[in-house]
């Protein structure tokens, strides 16, 4: 029979290092350990990833960027999933506020796949994007007097 101690409960571990999206193109891969919810002092709830990297080291990844905040809501990280965050881009907003944006990508149960090769044209996908001119001189034959005015024809 396992035991559990209160020290291994996700809302008392520390995720090591937090991670900050200061410059576009910061990124941070790994495999969560943890999900959470993170009080701030004014009230605000974020979620709050513990993770380690994908080069074995514990980060700790609070969402409270608005954007960085939806995506993960939208795709529901769980643990045991491998996620990258990446800061994309900032969007001016008026009174001089910003927006940041980000890609999350979300493998289920670990690591992410090796990038499939992108599939090759079937051949005859590739011979229908070929018109036959005489098939088109009868589609065309046989259209209605206001389809060709349609068409401008």
């Amino acid at each position: 029979m396992t035991t559990s101690s209160v020290w291994d409960d996700p809302d008392l571990r520390v995720g090591g290092e937090f991670i900050k999206f200061e410059n576009i193109g910061d990124t941070i891969a790994g495999t969560i350990n943890a999900v959470r919810a993170h009080r701030f002092d004014d009230g605000s709830v974020a979620p709050q990833i513990l993770l380690t990297t994908d080069d074995g080291e514990e980060r700790t990844v609070t969402a409270g960027q608005v954007r960085l905040k939806a995506e993960l809501a939208t795709q529901r990280p769980e643990p045991g999933d491998h996620v990258t965050i990446t800061f994309t881009e900032v969007e001016k907003r008026t009174g001089g506020k910003t927006l940041k944006h980000f890609s999350v990508q979300v493998t289920r149960g670990g690591k992410p796949a090796a990038p499939a090769p992108a599939p090759a044209a079937p051949a005859a996908a590739a011979a229908a994007s070929v018109i036959d001119p005489a098939a088109a001189a009868a589609a065309l034959a046989n259209l209605t007097p206001e389809q060709k005015a349609a068409l401008g024809l």
